[in-house]
């Protein structure tokens, strides 16, 4: 009983953080829009439609990313890496990193991509 319990829990938070993420980065994006024309108007929506698809893949990614990192970081701790006298850490460590950027969608990525 305990296990549904917290899967229905985990499945209400996460589908709260997917519904919430997109509104309030879109409430900041329209005042942008509102404060000064910059043409991404009709790549809003889009964007919002995208983000709500993007949120939890970056997500997964970000979190599997995290847990091989440590993995990787721990098993070749003090292995002197591919440049000048360094250790494999900061390799590792820029691709976490790197996994863990970009959550949504911006209206000016559409326009760029999919624009005039």
């Amino acid at each position: 009983m305990k296990i549904k319990s917290l899967s229905k829990i985990a499945a209400t938070a996460l589908a709260l953080a997917i519904i919430t993420s997109p509104v309030i980065s879109s409430a900041q994006q329209a005042a942008q829009v509102e404060s000064g024309s910059d043409g991404n108007g009709p790549f809003i929506f889009p964007s919002i439609l995208l983000s709500i698809l993007k949120f939890p893949q970056t997500l997964v990614t970000c979190v599997a990313t995290q847990v091989t990192a440590a993995a990787a970081y721990t098993a070749t701790y003090r292995v002197e890496g591919g440049y000048d006298g360094g250790t494999n850490g900061r390799d590792i460590g820029e691709t976490a990193r790197r996994s863990c950027t970009a959550w949504f969608v911006t209206p000016s990525q559409m326009r760029q991509d999919y624009g005039r």
